[in-house]
């Protein structure tokens, strides 16, 4: 993530406040979503060639078709206006993390050898939350050579629950009798 984009997204929590941080972050992923969407409203909004005035009526449309808050709108005007509307998936990233280290979110990489139902996803983010002590937010993958099992990465310390890891340790126990 760029110095840019951790300055930016700083700078858009300060002025959104707590109280409208997450409804700021949904708008951002909304916006990028657009752009993602309609490719031409990205190329005009960044288009120098365009008047500043068609470009911010631009944006003023597009902010009152989703009810974007005033700030973000400014926001994303000043975006247009620095020529940083390419960065936008940082920002996005880095407000992300520095709401969830405000609402104390911590994300873990789950690695699981088949896919995990709602019950054994509920109960496997109730076991990180206990250990953790924070309120987590799981991304899961699977990995089917893991046999069995699961790998939960929390910021940098794992917790390998794997069949392989299990039979290793197993196997360490038996050389060391």
């Amino acid at each position: 993530m760029s110095v840019a984009a951790n300055r930016y997204a700083k700078a858009l929590m300060d002025v959104l406040r707590p109280e409208k941080a997450e409804a700021g972050l949904q708008q951002l992923v909304n916006f990028a979503g657009l752009l993602k969407e309609q490719p031409d409203a990205g190329r005009l909004l960044e288009n120098p060639a365009l008047s500043g005035e068609r470009r911010t009526r631009l944006l003023k449309d597009i902010s009152a078709a989703f009810a974007f808050d005033k700030r973000v709108s400014n926001f994303i005007d000043i975006l247009i206006d620095r020529n940083r509307l390419r960065i936008i998936e940082d920002i996005i990233a880095a407000y992300q993390k520095l709401l969830d280290d405000r609402l104390g979110i911590v994300k873990a990489a789950v690695t699981t050898a088949r896919p995990l139902d709602a019950a054994q996803r509920q109960e496997l983010t109730a076991k990180l939350e206990k250990v953790t002590g924070k309120q987590v937010r799981m991304e899961v993958a699977v990995d089917p050579s893991l046999i069995g099992g699961v790998i939960a990465q929390v910021g940098s310390t794992i917790y390998d629950g794997s069949v392989r890891q299990q039979l290793h340790a197993f196997k360490s126990r038996l050389i060391e009798e």
